[in-house]
């Protein structure tokens, strides 16, 4: 290969690497919030039929009602079931009983994020004390 040769697979060598699609990131993007959202609360919603502002609706009012339960609603929840089984034929009778006690405590909260999986469509929210 004489000097020309080289320059020229230098700068096809250069013009190919140019074109190449750049790798894709192997790092998580999912917040950390998620699994870890301190004083607060996170929760999802998946695809709604009726578009991304009820998913985002729906993952609020989820995040509102956990938010709930650990600021001010007791849920105290008993179910039992018994089959019986007569002449070849099953039955199955179940009853649930649950008992709320709700304190009248004022809680404010504000969705402090939002992130949506990429992969899945998951909507995912992030609900804080309304002071922070």
């Amino acid at each position: 290969m004489n000097g020309i040769e080289r320059i020229v697979l230098i700068v096809l060598l250069a013009l190919l690497s140019a074109c190449a699609a750049p790798a894709r990131q192997a790092v998580n993007d999912r917040p950390a919030w998620i699994d870890n959202p301190g004083n607060g609360v996170s929760a999802s919603a998946g695809m709604h039929i009726r578009g991304k502002v009820a998913q985002e609706e729906l993952a609020t009012l989820r995040a509102r009602e956990e938010f709930a339960k650990r600021f001010g609603v007791s849920i105290r929840s008993a179910q039992t079931l018994s089959t019986t089984v007569s002449n070849g034929r099953a039955s199955t009778v179940g009853s649930q009983m649950a008992r709320e006690d709700v304190q009248q405590v004022d809680v404010k909260a504000v969705v402090k994020a939002k992130w949506r999986d990429p992969a899945s469509d998951v909507l995912w929210v992030w609900l804080v004390p309304g002071d922070q």
